[in-house]
């Protein structure tokens, strides 16, 4: 099957047409390899990005490294040198020039932008509580899905935290460390909300209901369906069905 091509303008385009504007705060979830051949790579789908959304906008990517430390108990986070576990994209985006990396253990987040400093946050909580997915609600940040499925929409856990799901329970990390750029060693202060049970996230079926919601914007760039959405809809639904039904967003197998 030949793979679409897919070039930086097109990216920048159908951002515009997803309802992406300058001056935006944007978080961005996304695979590369969804768009099909994108000439110049994850650089060209992240310098259509900041193309859009200029200097004034602040553009935000997961950069999470839960499969390494989330069950660890002796370890130091590196957040210069440590890969992150969410694609080509994110981790191109946090080695270039002035983007900085937050420092929570599991769910760091990588930013560019005058809300930088704001979304980085105190490294605490994974997900509410002050945590980068508060400040991006605050700003009512963009949730743009680049190629990925609502299962991958790291903000319905900050729902899951604002609505104390029965199934998951804080943890923190009282032996590990947290390098800094400087080289400094800190404490870490990180907590996180993990599922205490075999369920799993129920999270695509979210798709469908931002549509009938008239939430979503759905654009195709190349062979991705692109899908965009404000961050406080998302976590304002989800609570809201969560009240329904607690469980709402847990699966079981």
């Amino acid at each position: 099957m030949t793979k679409e091509r897919v070039t930086q303008q097109d990216l920048a385009d159908g951002l515009r047409q997803a309802g992406i504007g300058a001056g935006d705060v944007v978080l961005a979830h996304s695979s590369l390899s969804a768009f099909g051949y994108v000439e110049g790579g994850a650089d060209a789908v992240l310098d259509a990005l900041l193309d859009v959304l200029g200097p004034a906008g602040t553009l935000v990517l997961p950069t999470f490294t839960w499969g390494e430390f989330h069950k660890a108990t002796d370890v130091v986070f590196d957040i210069a040198a440590t890969p992150c576990e969410t694609g080509r994209i994110p981790e191109t985006f946090r080695q270039r020039p002035g983007v900085r990396r937050s420092i929570h253990l599991c769910h760091s987040m990588a930013a560019r932008g005058p809300a930088t400093e704001a979304i980085l946050a105190d490294g605490v909580h994974s997900f509410w509580h002050g945590s980068s997915f508060d400040a991006l609600y605050e700003r009512n940040a963009w949730n743009l899905m680049l190629g990925v499925t609502f299962n991958s929409c790291t903000a319905l856990h900050a729902a899951e935290e604002k609505a104390g799901v029965p199934y998951r329970a804080y943890r923190d990390y009282p032996n590990c460390q947290i390098r800094l750029s400087s080289g400094e060693l800190i404490p870490c202060p990180s907590l996180e909300f993990l599922r205490q049970d075999s369920s799993f996230n129920d999270f695509a079926k979210m798709e469908s209901i931002f549509r009938d919601r008239n939430l979503l914007t759905t654009v195709q760039i190349g062979d991705a369906k692109v899908m965009n959405v404000r961050i406080r809809d998302v976590i304002d639904t989800a609570c809201e069905l969560l009240a329904g039904d607690i469980r709402f967003l847990s699966g079981t197998r």
